[in-house]
């Protein structure tokens, strides 16, 4: 008896599969003849680059900090970081960063082991 109700349900699930009511949409697009790369030219100027690399640089003696240590977080808008950690207050600092192409700012901040210093943030334009 259940081998009989198994086959029943399978029977009626085949049977209404979803059939095509003549509704199709005329505006897809056409998909290419070819698969060939050549034949499939795409814009001149079409970018497909996701990042982008830059070459951050911060001179932490424009600042005068009286602390030992200097710390320096870059960071994006989104809140992703970067970089962090301690940098050498007397020499100018830079490394190359790779952020998505859509980001077009770069903020930073800069503070010291010193609790007299205030902390510095900024932003930097890509």
């Amino acid at each position: 008896m259940k081998y009989c109700y198994h086959l029943l349900v399978l029977l009626v699930l085949a049977g209404c599969g979803g059939g095509d009511d003549g509704t199709s949409s005329q505006s897809q697009q056409e998909k290419p003849t070819t698969t060939l790369l050549g034949e499939n030219t795409v814009p001149t100027d079409a970018r497909f680059q996701q990042f982008e690399t830059y070459l951050f640089e911060i001179n932490p003696a424009d600042f005068e900090f009286s602390g030992n240590r200097l710390y320096l977080k870059v960071y994006l808008s989104s809140g992703n970081t970067l970089y962090l950690g301690q940098i050498d207050k007397q020499a100018l600092f830079a490394f190359p960063i790779s952020v998505p192409v859509k980001e077009q700012v770069v903020r930073y901040d800069l503070f010291s082991d010193f609790a007299g210093d205030k902390a510095v943030t900024g932003e930097s334009t890509l």
